[in-house]
């Protein structure tokens, strides 16, 4: 890959940085601090769990879409005009986080917990269809010229392909368990994050 291509390649993905950044430090503004004073202080904060829960598993899970998004762009050495507006796809839906972040915080552990859940759960399908999307137009084999900086059929590409693929499905998964149990959905949402950190692997690895 010439100069000029590898630049484009590094400020496209120096925006996108900044805009996870942004996404994941907007998490926290919706958690409050209660007005309270004395010993009170201390019930109060501990009923404020369910905005923990949905900060750390959406801090997580964004935390785990950059280092993923890291990883593809990695394979990725030149950039045009589609594969920068399914980029901004991507990063549309994770700016949106925050959303259904703050709407699960406040009706956990409430009447419409179930829909909320729903809600976070739907997003994160939506943006696993996103990140298929990306990867799947950047590695296409048949694209003129190639946009990846190695072969498309290197072991690392295929494992990447194979473990997005699925993305999608188990982000389903939460989705039906929202229905039964709304906790029990953001809770798999956050088990996710931590199956997705785990690197690709040429045999069938992992990824987000």
């Amino acid at each position: 890959m010439n100069a000029p291509a590898e630049k484009e390649t590094a400020r496209v993905e120096a925006f996108s940085d900044g805009v996870f950044a942004i996404a994941i430090t907007l998490l926290v503004l919706e958690m409050k601090v209660p007005h309270t004073a004395g010993a009170a202080l201390w019930p109060q904060l501990l009923a404020q769990w369910p905005s923990y829960f949905a900060f750390i598993t959406s801090f997580a899970t964004i935390g785990i879409m950059w280092l993923n998004h890291h990883r593809m762009f990695g394979f990725i050495g030149r950039i045009d005009h589609p594969l920068l507006i399914l980029n901004g796809v991507l990063l549309l839906g994770v700016t949106f986080v925050p959303y259904p972040t703050s709407v699960v915080a406040s009706y956990l552990g409430h009447d419409g917990e179930r829909p909320a859940a729903c809600f976070l759960a739907t997003t994160y399908i939506l943006i696993a269809i996103a990140f298929n999307l990306l990867w799947r137009y950047a590695s296409s084999e048949s694209r003129k010229p190639r946009l990846l900086r190695v072969p498309p059929d290197d072991p690392h590409v295929a494992a990447l392909r194979g473990s997005y693929r699925f993305g999608p499905l188990y982000y389903l998964a939460t989705l039906a368990l929202a229905f039964v149990s709304a906790p029990a959905s953001v809770g798999l949402n956050l088990a996710l994050a931590v199956y997705w950190a785990l690197p690709a692997r040429p045999a069938g690895g992992r990824s987000a």
